[in-house]
């Protein structure tokens, strides 16, 4: 059939495959993939070399099957958006030139900013936390009382190559050794030094 004008199908057509057919279902306006049946977007004739749009029987997928990258793009005031339903809790969202978010059950967690990454609720972390360009400032103003107490608190033990400087009391529980150096007791001749033992 060579149609070389407009075409008018007014009920269902059906592409039967070897495999999988896709229909037009008129009645819901909808063209249907079945199973392992592909929309393919690029190539030349039957060789593929595109984006494939296809469901397997089990899971849905978006593959790009050529050599460039996938784009998702999107238009200045618009975001991307990964939700739970249609009209489900937010996962995920990427503005335009703007914040990358991520969600738990509707909640934000981490937010991509002009200056970083600010993440919201505790953090853990499986292995070690390797930090190039140093920690500047806990905002946490919490008095430590005790060896559990305080902004930060350490279930281990704390190694430091550099200096430490304290602004405010130190109390130490056990034994402690100082090793080399000097050991400067006060700055001031009205300084005291107390022995309770």
């Amino acid at each position: 059939l060579d149609v070389n004008s407009t075409s008018n199908f007014g009920d269902d057509v059906v592409f039967d495959g070897a495999g999988a057919n896709i229909t037009f279902d008129q009645s819901t306006d909808d063209l249907i993939f079945e199973d392992n049946a592909k929309a393919i977007f690029g190539g030349s004739g039957t060789t593929t070399d595109g984006l494939e749009v296809y469901h397997d029987g089990s899971n849905s997928f978006i593959h790009e099957n050529g050599t460039g990258d996938l784009n998702l793009a999107m238009g200045s005031g618009s975001k991307i958006v990964v939700q739970s339903a249609t009209n489900g809790n937010h996962i995920a969202e990427f503005a335009y030139e703007g914040a990358a978010k991520l969600f738990f059950n509707g909640s934000q967690k981490i937010e991509t900013t002009s200056g970083g990454l600010n993440v919201t609720g505790i953090t853990t972390i499986s292995d070690r936390l390797q930090v190039t360009s140093g920690i500047s400032t806990f905002y946490d103003t919490t008095q430590s009382s005790s060896a559990t107490t305080g902004a930060v608190v350490l279930d281990g033990g704390l190694g430091v190559a550099k200096n430490v400087n304290i602004g405010g009391n130190l109390t130490v529980t056990g034994t402690t050794t100082l090793n080399g150096g000097t050991v400067t007791l006060g700055d001031a001749d009205t300084d005291n030094v107390v022995f309770s033992a």
